[in-house]
């Protein structure tokens, strides 16, 4: 009763003021998007079907990242405008509405994977953050991927990787400066049995740096079959 009513409510809102689209800034059709038709229809696609939903089968994506650990990708977009002025909006100036745009376009593209897979995960992990930088930031945007991944897949999140080591933003880093940053900065619980098939999920993959380090423990503890979801993946040029 109490979710229709704020429905209504939100609603009745955008009839009396409208949310401007985050891209062009004219009056979005719908109270519970982000942009309009017009900018959803033109966003930027990733030829997902012709490579099986996995972006590895991609030649420009797997020159970038060099022996991947997991055995899929899967991302919304390249690390290209405008999605790369929402992760940053989103990440480092706590734009929300910015956000909100990101999560929706991420179950979109879960939505077409689940149609399209026969085999989903039985789980899913998110890369996690140091307390002092989450305490920073206020949230961990792999989390509420993570969350958005388990309500549209139905999928149980075990929130079980940690982060020991506190470093300061990859961004800018070379390939060997990353991986330097990475060791042994995450940890699981040493009883920790995982089931054969997990997703890991993060906002950006750029060298494949961290989700291999990641890749590497979740093996250890049982995983045989790992796909890297992320919103977007930078392209090798």
């Amino acid at each position: 009763m109490l979710s229709a009513l704020m429905r209504q409510l939100q609603q009745l809102w955008h009839l009396l003021l409208p949310t401007p689209c985050l891209w062009c800034s004219l009056p979005v059709q719908r109270f519970d998007r982000q942009l309009c038709t017009a900018c959803q229809q033109t966003l930027p696609q990733l030829p997902l079907a012709l490579c099986h939903y996995n972006l590895l089968w991609l030649p420009q994506v797997a020159r970038g990242l060099t022996k991947p650990g997991f055995d899929e990708l899967l991302s919304v977009c390249y690390y290209r405008q405008p999605y790369q002025h929402w992760l940053q909006r989103w990440k480092f100036a706590r734009d929300y509405s910015a956000g909100d745009l990101l999560q929706q376009q991420f179950a979109a593209v879960l939505q077409q994977y689940q149609q399209y897979k026969h085999t989903l995960p039985q789980a899913i992990v998110y890369v996690p953050m140091h307390s002092r930088k989450l305490r920073q930031r206020g949230f961990n945007q792999a989390e509420l991927l993570a969350g958005v991944a388990a309500r549209q897949l139905q999928l149980p999140i075990l929130p079980l990787l940690q982060r020991r080591q506190y470093h300061t933003a990859q961004v800018g880093l070379t390939r060997k400066q990353r991986q330097r940053n990475l060791k042994t900065a995450f940890s699981l619980p040493k009883t920790t049995m995982l089931p054969e098939r997990i997703a890991l999920v993060d906002d950006v993959v750029t060298t494949g740096a961290t989700a291999n380090e990641i890749c590497r423990l979740l093996r250890r503890h049982g995983a045989r079959h790992i796909s890297l979801w992320t919103v977007a993946v930078t392209l090798f040029d």
